[in-house]
């Protein structure tokens, strides 16, 4: 792309606005299209940038540009129009640019997406602008702040991580939302007080001229700290979930004009995970069995104890019904909550035994909550439930501050009964973008759709997306509360000949049959994968879409006689024990079995991972929520397009499967000298999926249909290419 090209959407519109919009234009922001591409030339830490980078740079650009434009666009027609009530003549000329104040953009792995972002990010930042970057992991956020740290600026950055990530001076333990939020007499916050309990004089925090408070720089927590800092930052990074709980407090001060959002594929469901409302009794339950036996007397922590404590002693109506005797004998058919008092410093109480009025209070708490469990079981499971059956209420407001005190009494770090009663609450907030099933022992109230969501906290911000993996990025951009986008395609900067993407056309249908037709289809597909790996002659990874369909292969390979390393993802594998699994395959090779899940952020570089093969095409399971999705959208376009039912399929249960795909696909070229084949071995993708994989833009590159037989052939030429 050659910079001296003149940007004429940028030239025309401040040329075409002398009276107002060139001189508003450019002193309130000091923006300039040449200075730009000089800033860029001047930032970028390599000799060359790939044409890729300069194209999404200039994107960045132009839909910032434009956002900024429409604001000051409607700044003069509101001006005009009052000019015009009074009797004056205005000048309504703007300009008419093409491109939107939205972006989003699939960068496929390689491109260099992070510079690409983050350079535009501190030019807009100096000139003003507050940005917010979001991305999932903080792997990712440490990886973005030390990028932005090796660009030299001279701006405040703000690093936002969750909660669970900071040290609670006040309990000792890790932080804790819920008791933060709380815990308001806690004197690691800022208060009203200017002086600290230390001496030391505390650092004004002024939101508006009505709220002032102060803070001590030396006793602060480092939760606190963080969070002030982010109402100054220049720019601030952070995850999804932070994004939706604390948007709108970090903006208190200053408003955020830019968001970008890097893994943006995540973001939809990170949304939604951040809103559901999960009614869980069993989790209250136990939090306030725990409390009992711990402010339970010695001798009733005895009785209990003859019949065990754990799972396999005293049962839930055992237990209750020893606290039960204990507390009608010292205060039968009294409100024990009554006489609990707070002191400043401690629950007490007042004209009864502390241990007797706090039991009782929790014997009332289990009344309340066990009842709620109930009329849950008596709930269909994963069936959309009507509002109207959900009544739950929680009468008991002494059971969160005695929760509060006692996980600060026992440095605990969750606080499942007060998640519990908040949840309860939220209930009364529910609307009707929200599904309400019951699943397994747990209600799940969920949002279907969180375009509102985000487009309330974007609140009118430009918004840029990136991710390697979009697939229909017009789709993704509807579904996130982007409005109108200018989309963008990259190209990948490796080698199109250096990975085959084949699909079989005698491979398995994998679509969910009867019983006996499982069992038959998993074992020729088994079958299918043996050959295929032995063909493909290198590291392999094959991907399944459940963990009993793994283990039916890992068992079959083992019963073949199998020779090389076989590695598995196993059900319930934390983030810790995924990367020694990853790592034992990139040192050890061989065969490594997963799930789709697991698949997302491998990164195995070089003949590490040589071959990928999909064992069954991931379409997820019907859910409430999937299938209110599917309704919503259908009856939504029932009036204005043809095969509404199909258009909804495919915007839903069509578009979570081709992403994953895609993603599936993704794990292979990370590198320029990455080479291998991807195989798909469900039939479906080669008589329909591929297909509209490709004509919906998930599939940039298209695809191979080849026999077993000639794959199998085929492969090991391909291999030796480069081998």
């Amino acid at each position: 792309m050659n910079y001296n090209n003149k940007n004429n959407n940028l030239d025309t519109y401040t040329k075409d606005s002398n009276d107002y919009d060139s001189k508003s234009y450019k002193s309130s922001k000091n923006y300039d299209f040449y200075e730009f591409k000089e800033y860029i030339n001047n930032k970028f830490p390599y000799n060359s940038m790939r044409p890729q980078q300069i194209t999404f740079m200039e994107n960045i650009y132009n839909c910032i540009v434009n956002n900024r434009k429409n604001e000051l666009d409607n700044a003069l027609k509101s001006k005009n129009s009052k000019n015009n009530e009074d009797g004056s003549n205005g000048n309504n000329k703007t300009s008419n640019l093409k491109i939107h104040k939205n972006l989003v953009v699939e960068a496929p792995t390689g491109v260099g997406k992070t510079l690409s972002y983050l350079i535009p990010s501190l030019y807009f930042a100096e000139r003003g602008n507050r940005i917010i970057i979001l991305t999932e992991t903080i792997d990712q956020q440490e990886r973005i702040l030390e990028d932005l740290n090796s660009l030299k600026h001279n701006l405040k950055v703000s690093f936002m991580m969750g909660k669970g990530n900071f040290f609670c001076k006040s309990k000792g333990d890790k932080a804790n939302r819920l008791y933060c939020q709380l815990n308001r007499h806690c004197r690691y916050r800022p208060n009203r007080k200017p002086i600290c309990e230390c001496g030391t004089k505390k650092e004004e925090l002024r939101l508006s001229d009505d709220y002032v408070r102060y803070y001590c720089p030396i006793c602060a927590c480092e939760y606190q700290k963080v969070k002030i800092d982010c109402l100054d930052a220049d720019i601030v990074i952070m995850n999804n979930s932070i994004y939706y709980y604390l948007k709108e407090e970090i903006d208190k001060k200053k408003r955020t004009n830019i968001v970008i959002v890097d893994e943006a594929h995540k973001l939809e469901g990170s949304i939604r995970n951040s809103a559901t409302i999960t009614i869980n009794p069993k989790m209250a339950l136990g939090r306030l069995r725990y409390m009992a036996y711990n402010y339970a007397p010695l001798r009733i922590r005895k009785a209990i104890d003859r019949y065990g404590y754990g799972d396999e002693g005293a049962s839930d109506k055992q237990f209750w019904e020893i606290i039960e005797n204990y507390v009608h004998t010292f205060g039968k058919d009294k409100d024990f909550k009554q006489f609990l008092v707070h002191n400043g410093e401690k629950i007490t109480s007042f004209g009864m035994k502390e241990d007797v009025a706090i039991l009782g209070t929790l014997l009332e708490g289990y009344y309340e909550i066990s009842d709620i469990q109930k009329k849950i079981k008596k709930f269909e499971e994963n069936v959309e439930l009507d509002r109207k059956d959900f009544k739950f209420k929680i009468e008991n407001n002494a059971l969160v501050p005695l929760e509060l005190q006692f996980v600060t009494e026992k440095r605990i770090n969750d606080m499942p009964l007060s998640d519990f009663i908040d949840d309860v609450m939220g209930l009364r907030n529910v609307n009707s973008n929200y599904v309400i099933y019951r699943n397994e022992n747990k209600v799940l109230c969920e949002p279907v759709l969180v375009s509102s969501i985000l487009k309330n906290l974007y609140d009118g911000a430009s918004v840029i997306h990136c991710s390697a993996t979009l697939g229909d990025l017009n789709i993704h951009a509807m579904k996130t509360g982007m409005d109108k986008t200018t989309n963008l395609v990259l190209d990948s900067p490796f080698s199109k000949e250096r990975r085959k993407i084949i699909a079989l056309s005698d491979g398995v249908d994998m679509k969910f049959k009867s019983r006996d037709d499982n069992i038959t289809n998993r074992k020729n597909s088994n079958e299918n994968l043996y050959k295929l790996v032995k063909a493909c002659d290198g590291n392999t990874l094959i991907l399944f879409k459940s963990f009993g369909d793994l283990n039916s292969a890992y068992n079959y390979f083992l019963m073949k006689g199998y020779k090389n390393n076989i590695h598995c993802y196993q059900q319930g594998m934390d983030g810790k024990e995924a990367k020694k699994l990853k790592s034992d395959f990139e040192k050890y090779g061989g065969l490594l079995l997963a799930t789709g899940r697991f698949a997302e952020g491998v990164d195995i570089p070089g003949e590490a991972l040589t071959a990928v093969i999909i064992d069954s095409l991931p379409f997820p399971v019907p859910t409430p929520l999937l299938n209110k999705e599917q309704s919503l959208i259908e009856n939504k376009l029932r009036r204005r397009v043809p095969n509404a039912h199909w258009r909804a399929f495919l915007m839903t249960s069509f578009h979570i499967m081709s992403r994953t795909v895609v993603q599936m696909i993704g794990r292979l070229i990370r590198t320029e000298d990455d080479y291998g084949v991807v195989i798909i071995q469900d039939r479906r993708f080669s008589e329909w999926v591929g297909k509209e994989m490709v004509s919906r833009k998930y599939l940039k590159n298209g695809f191979m249909t080849l026999t077993k037989k000639d794959a199998i052939e085929f492969i090991p030429e391909f291999m030796n290419k480069y081998r």
